[in-house]
């Protein structure tokens, strides 16, 4: 690879990459927030008052 080439791509690289982990940190964190609970635990039916209409 040419080295001018190089030296043009390894800051952008780096740059989408920290942003991308710091995206995918605050998407880790806020999600499960959010939601009361992570994503992937089952719903227990102690915390349902019951049926709910979605309007």
């Amino acid at each position: 690879m040419n080295t001018d080439l190089k030296n043009f791509l390894q800051p952008i690289v780096r740059v989408v990459a920290a942003t991308l982990f710091a995206v995918c940190t605050v998407a880790f964190v806020s999600v499960p927030y959010v939601l009361g609970q992570h994503p992937g635990d089952t719903l227990v039916d102690a915390q349902q008052s019951g049926p709910r209409h979605m309007t």
